[in-house]
């Protein structure tokens, strides 16, 4: 419901009324005495435009949130830019989109602006170009399509983020900047037909809308002639540099920008730029949250701000106009040109202002309940008894009518809320978030907000299916895998022309420059070559891949045998069975501080269920570095304590214990469970009192190294082994681990996610659970794609420090680091810098690392990162060497070093400007460049560790076999060697036109992966799902392609009954069986008996099924497909 008019300063007690008048006639006033939640109720009073200026983020986002609940107005939440100063190649847009949609909807009518003081300071276009269509509008296409493109949208293959848009015909995708979701806008010539939004990751259609406003994707808009005006100043500044190397900086950012487009690195330079105060409305009203913060936040970033332009301008990393990228000083000093109020806890100096008001309200805050209803029911019942009146805001409907449940229970009336406060009575119980709430002892108003009333707040479930597993068809140029030929390269895509119709084929080249020509139904038999590095062409003939095959077959039938009778063997064995313990469990979940993410809640579910069952658990936990696999761990932990019994967490490194100790010890501290850490650091004293703990029971939890396997480790009752990234132990400590997991439950996490379909296909043998959604409350990593300069790196590491976090840097090469790390100090004297590398003996390796985690060093000067699970929240820089060399993979791993608090985190990918790139690298860079926001390449990236992941669970050996035939065919044999089915493909001989037209499909990339998608058609409902996706991205399907579809069904239909081979042309239709006992199937005799008219059957040289030819080969496979799905329903 809205709360629009509900409150209002004249049907209040006390002061409000006064408070109203005195804003409404422009006196400046100051309001003291204020809780946070008052502040934002108050700024939802008034009348008129409201900017509403905080110190922090945070805060503002607290604050528009708040005021967007109470008030029913439209509330645009203003973001900062995270970095303005210097110039970079490409950057995440995260927080320049959100602050163009803010801007979008201020300049749209929005009647408050929420911003934090460092997003009022920054540049704001004077006007945002907005583009409006709406549906019946008329509206050239292709002028649209080019001011997008000027307006800093991205042109891509389909819009996977904000700020990219794709055409394909009279259908234009675009995801607005300014909008949840991506849109479909169907053009009819030139007038707009239909505007759709749609799921960016399911394609699932949302409810079409009549009109919609797109803001621009840069705040860059050049006026007429002005882009020549600004290029020749940049050549000026080139001139005014101070030294060479700052000069030949200056011309390279100058000619980068001639050549490229838009940087906001211009933006003073534009008339269209100005400071936000000059663009407001006259009668504005300012609000200031806390002026005191406010004005020390302003000074330490105009501070820091000057300070890094001098350092910066010595390197040519800025020029002289970039000073003015925040408003001028003086302007953000006064400001009695507006109408302002000051909100304050305190009374204090109102700084920017002269109040001729004061107000001073007594606050008090809500009682906070936390789930304790006993004592919100004697509340509410006292309140009753006082007149009050009161409204408690539940988050969401559930718990809003489990609310209303429990009060009707105890006979308090509950009464739905009316348009206006006076005539509110009783309770009213709401569906809609609020934080905090507030007592308003003068109106007999108590407001109870969501996180008064309950422990955690109620995340915004939102869970998005997964499009099936990530397949990618193979495009030119890439390895492919053909289940015969094996492993060779794709050339092109050939159309070939014959007198029975007109196909597409797949060249691939072989060792010794053979050419195998793929007909594209038959897709289904390639797959993109995913392994190690680059791979040996194959031969054709000869059997060599087949040798290949069959020794990756025996190697899986021994590994499916093995698995089988281990799964079997613990299948008999019976274990112990935990107590339920249901509701002290629930109450160890719930003082959880976070709110579970749905893969974390249905693990829990899966591990508490077997360890209440009779079997010996032994169960794969999957997830991303960060992702909450501790916080699952321990509640197994809790259970199997809470039964009386002991647990142990053993991790690969000392680092990696010390860290999972502090987790626990703070997680556990509420619940009174004792727990101890074993490992190198600790003293012979301390040792051998934890070793008589263990064996006495006085300690429930030990976390330890290897260590836990000594010997002399003995406990009274262990009932839980917690194993962190359990490849990672040497052979022998593996073998002892097998002992321990024959009688005791067993729970192994590892970061290296596992690709679903291995999973799918182990799930009969080892239980997997997997978590792959990230929490909540964490911020996107900001990456930048930068030239290697000093300047740059030290402006990094100096930035980092100010805040009072640390940097990982990343120097590839063990023989030179030294040197860097002297260079480095050289040149950021400030810097306290570590060293670590994978060579160095593994006392000094731990006592660098474990002094950067405890805040020791400021940098850590390091090869490819040397601890996979180290969770360091404070270090929030990543500044990567000679990014190019690094595969995607590792860059992506890389990232998810950093950003692991709740601080917005920078990763800067950089590159030597002299050195030759190769086209590889070149690639890659680009690759980074798009998957600074996670799109594809955070796929391909994905699919890389899942490959390594499905290495790590099946052993080196199987990582050898899947390197030499590619991932998806070892999938296939090992689904084959562990089911005992065969999927032998049916080999095709279609006389008949079948293919997807240029027109239809213009991209190669996109032809290639529509002819994957419809190869792999096994079921009618892939085929509705593969044509209804087709024909919502390209339009209704040309009867070429339609063609190609039927193809793949039939071959579906007719794989059950072992057909070996389908033909189609001039003289009808056959189908050749395998074996003449394949005929005796009831079903063809059944569908033999209804279709005798149009069939026959001809055993000259193999049982065949012929069928009569129809109007065309289309017609005719319709026929044979209806035959056997005929058939089919007698299976």
């Amino acid at each position: 419901m809205s709360m629009k008019g509900f409150f209002s300063f004249d049907t209040l007690n006390g002061d409000y009324p006064l408070l109203g008048a005195a804003v409404a006639n422009g006196i400046p006033t100051a309001v003291s005495g204020v809780s946070d939640a008052q502040k934002y109720w108050i700024a939802s009073l008034f009348e008129g435009r409201v900017v509403y200026l905080t110190a922090d983020a945070l805060t503002a986002q607290h604050a528009a949130a708040a005021i967007r609940t109470l008030s029913g107005k439209r509330v645009a939440l203003l973001a900062a830019k995270d970095e303005v100063l210097t110039y970079r190649k490409a950057g995440s847009k995260d927080a320049l989109y959100r602050r163009l949609a803010a801007l979008a909807q201020w300049q749209a009518g929005a009647e408050v602006l929420v911003a934090d003081i460092e997003a009022a300071a920054q540049l704001v276009p004077a006007r945002l170009p907005v583009f409006r269509l709406e549906v019946g509008g008329e509206r050239d296409m292709r002028a649209l399509v080019d001011e997008l493109a000027a307006a800093g949208y991205v042109r891509e293959y389909s819009p996977e983020s904000r700020g990219t848009f794709a055409v394909r015909g009279d259908v234009l995708d675009l995801y607005p900047v300014n909008a949840e979701h991506p849109v479909r806008i169907d053009f009819f010539g030139d007038e707009v037909e239909s505007i759709k939004p749609y799921d960016e990751v399911t394609g699932e259609r949302y409810e079409k809308l009549p009109s919609i406003e797109i803001a621009a994707a840069t705040d860059v808009v050049f006026g007429d002639g002005e882009r020549e005006r600004v290029l020749a100043r940049l050549r000026a500044e080139c001139k005014q540099a101070k030294t060479s190397a700052a000069y030949s900086r200056m011309q390279s950012i100058a000619e980068e920008i001639e050549a490229g487009g838009a940087t906001d690195f211009i933006l003073p330079l534009l008339q269209n730029s100005c400071d936000l105060f000059s663009v407001l409305p006259a009668g504005t009203l300012l609000v200031f949250d806390e002026c005191k913060l406010i004005r020390d936040k302003l000074e330490g970033m105009y501070k820091e701000h000057f300070e890094r332009f001098s350092e910066l301008e010595k390197g040519g990393e800025v020029m002289s106009f970039s000073a003015e990228q925040l408003a001028p000083a003086a302007r953000m000093e006064r400001f009695s040109d507006f109408r302002t109020v000051a909100l304050q806890t305190f009374a204090g100096n109102t700084c920017f202002f002269q109040p001729l008001k004061l107000f001073n309200f007594t606050s008090t805050p809500a009682r906070r309940y936390l789930g304790s209803l006993p004592d919100l029911i004697t509340d509410l019942k006292a309140w009753r008894r006082t007149g009050y009146r009161v409204m408690l805001w539940c988050g969401t409907p559930e718990r809003a009518q489990k609310m209303r449940d429990a009060l009707s229970e105890e006979y308090l009336p509950v009464r739905p809320l009316p348009a206006k406060l006076e005539d509110f009575t009783d309770i009213a119980v709401l569906d809609e978030t609020l934080e905090k709430g507030f007592v308003l002892h003068e109106n007999k108003l108590a407001v109870i907000g969501s996180s008064d009333l309950f422990p955690k707040a109620a995340g915004a479930r939102r869970i998005k299916r997964k499009r099936g597993d990530l397949f990618f068809a193979p495009e030119i140029g890439d390895f492919a895998v053909h289940e015969t030929y094996g492993v060779g390269k794709v050339t092109g895509v050939e159309r070939i022309e014959t007198t029975d119709g007109t196909k597409e084929y797949v060249s691939l080249v072989y060792k010794g420059g053979d050419v195998l020509h793929v007909p594209v139904e038959s897709m289904d038999v390639l797959s993109k070559y995913m392994g190690g590095d680059e791979p040996t062409l194959s031969k054709i003939g000869g059997g060599e891949f087949e040798r290949v095959k069959a020794r990756v077959r025996a190697s899986l039938k021994k590994l499916a045998f093995d698995l089988k009778a281990l799964y079997a063997e613990r299948q008999e064995k019976k274990g112990y069975v935990f107590p339920d313990y249901f509701e002290e469990m629930d109450e160890f979940i719930a003082a959880f501080p976070y709110e579970d993410t749905p893969d974390q809640a249905a693990s829990t579910e899966e591990i508490l269920a077997d360890m209440r069952s009779e079997k010996v658990m032994d169960r794969l936990l999957c997830g991303d570095v960060g992702f909450g696999k501790t916080e699952v761990a321990l509640r197994a932990v809790y259970l199997c304590v809470l039964a009386g019994r002991q647990a142990a967490l053993m991790c690969p490194s000392t680092v990696l214990s010390e860290q999972h100790f502090t987790t626990a010890t703070e997680r556990m501290k509420e619940f009174g469970v004792r727990v101890a850490c074993l490992n190198r650091f600790r003293t012979e004293k301390e040792t051998a009192e934890i070793l008589a703990g263990l064996q006495k029971g006085s300690i429930d939890l030990v976390i330890g190294t290897h260590r836990l396997l000594s010997s002399d480790v003995k406990f009274r009752d262990l009932g839980l082994l917690v194993l962190d990234e359990e490849q990672r132990f040497g052979v022998e400590h593996k073998e002892k681990i097998k002992n321990y997991k024959r009688d005791v439950d067993c729970l192994t996490m590892t970061a290296t996610p596992i690709p679903r379909t291995l999973h799918l296909s182990l799930s009969g043998i080892r239980d997997i659970s997997t978590i792959q959604t990230p929490p909540h409350a964490r911020l996107p990593v900001q990456t930048y794609v930068a030239e290697e300069t000093e300047t740059l790196v030290r402006d990094a590491v100096l930035r980092e420090i100010a805040r009072g976090g640390q940097i990982f840097l990343l120097y590839n090469r063990v023989e030179s680091i030294y040197q860097y790390a002297r260079r480095l100090s050289e040149f950021v004297p400030e810097a306290r810098i570590c060293v670590a590398h994978g060579r160095m003996d593994r006392a000094t390796l731990e006592k660098n690392v474990f002094g950067f985690y405890r805040g020791e060093y400021d940098v850590l000067v390091t090869t490819t990162i040397i601890e996979n699970g180290i969770d360091l929240p404070n270090a929030n820089t990543l500044i990567v060497i000679d990014a190019d060399r690094l595969g995607i993979s590792q860059l992506y791993q890389l990232r998810g070093r950093v950003g692991r608090g709740t601080r917005l985190a920078h990763a800067y990918f950089t590159y030597k400007p002299e050195r030759v790139m190769t086209s590889g690298a070149a690639e890659r860079l680009k690759a980074i460049m798009q998957f600074t926001e996670l799109g594809s390449g955070f796929k391909i990236a994905m699919r890389d560790l899942e490959i390594r992941g499905a290495g790590n669970v099946l052993g080196a050996e199987q990582h050898g076999h899947m390197d030499k035939v590619g991932y998806e065919l070892y999938a296939k044999i090992l689904k084959e060697e562990l089911t005992g089915e065969r999927q032998d493909s049916v080999e095709l001989d279609i006389k008949a036109t079948a293919y997807i037209p240029d027109g239809y499909v213009e991209s190669g990339a996109g032809r290639m992966d529509c002819y994957k998608q419809i190869a792999d058609i096994r079921t009618l409902d892939d085929y509705k799902r593969v044509c209804r996706s087709m024909e919502e991205t390209y339009g209704p399907l040309p009867p070429e392609t339609l063609n190609l579809l039927v193809i793949a069904v039939l071959k579906s239909y007719a794989a059950p009954f072992g057909v070996r081979k389908i033909s189609v042309g001039r003289k009808g239709g056959a189908l050749e069986f395998s074996s003449l006992s394949a005929l005796g199937d009831k079903g063809l005799g059944a569908a033999m008996e209804k279709y005798a008219g149009s069939v026959g059957l001809d055993m000259t040289s193999a049982p065949v099924v012929t069928f009569r030819p129809q109007a065309d080969g289309g017609k005719t496979m319709i026929l044979m497909t209806k035959f056997l799905k005929f058939a089919r329903s007698f299976a």
